[in-house]
């Protein structure tokens, strides 16, 4: 398969590749320690990366995890963001990757809490949607580490934020998500579905939310 192939890529991810690295991540997450209130993301994501690599059946995954990984943006040949976390299915086509983009929840900042949904939004989802990550494949990652625990309250902020801002997030109004479709018992699960621009086919935002 090629970054042509877009549907093939399409049902290998969504049957196998996504409910695969949805499960790895929260197995690592059982195993690292409570991230602080102020823990950045960088921190926390080092952690669950490492606790990734050295899981004892990290091995029967077939695919290649990158942590910091560079996006080129080969037009104007410069850096355009660093993605979070990269799990990639084949080892000859460097276009074709799912992405775990992170981002603090109900965190401390500056001796104040703040919810941060407005970051989730704004400078997480909205990188996939103008295409800066993920732009030859249809599926992309939320990761929400939720500080302070209350991961209801977490997902309420958000998927408040993602409704105020559904237009920029090319959303059908008025902008809801949806149960998950590879964990749809899971209510911490969550997904969203995007029209990009110059794209037939809707691509779609996976939402994980983990807390200790």
């Amino acid at each position: 398969m090629t970054a042509g192939d877009v549907s093939a890529w399409d049902d290998l991810f969504a049957k196998e590749l996504i409910p695969t690295v949805l499960g790895l991540v929260l197995d690592a997450w059982a195993q690292i320690q409570k991230p602080t209130d102020d823990e950045h993301e960088d921190e926390t994501s080092t952690h669950l990366y490492c606790a990734m690599l050295t899981g004892k059946d990290r091995n029967r995954h077939p695919f290649l995890i990158q942590i910091q990984d560079v996006e080129v943006d080969m037009d104007l040949m410069k850096i355009s963001g660093r993605k979070d976390i990269a799990f990639f299915p084949s080892l000859n086509d460097e276009d074709i990757y799912f992405c775990l983009e992170a981002k603090r929840l109900n965190a401390v900042v500056g001796g104040v809490s703040k919810s941060l949904a407005d970051e989730y939004v704004k400078n997480g989802m909205q990188r996939f949607v103008d295409a800066k990550y993920s732009k030859f494949v249809r599926h992309g990652g939320m990761l929400g580490y939720v500080l302070d625990g209350d991961v209801g309250r977490a997902m309420k902020n958000v998927a408040k934020n993602i409704s105020a801002n559904h237009q920029a997030l090319l959303m059908d109004p008025p902008g809801t998500w949806m149960p998950s479709s590879t964990r749809p018992s899971d209510p911490h699960t969550k997904e969203s579905g995007h029209h990009r621009a110059r794209e037939s086919v809707v691509f779609r935002i996976h939402h994980l939310f983990v807390a200790k």
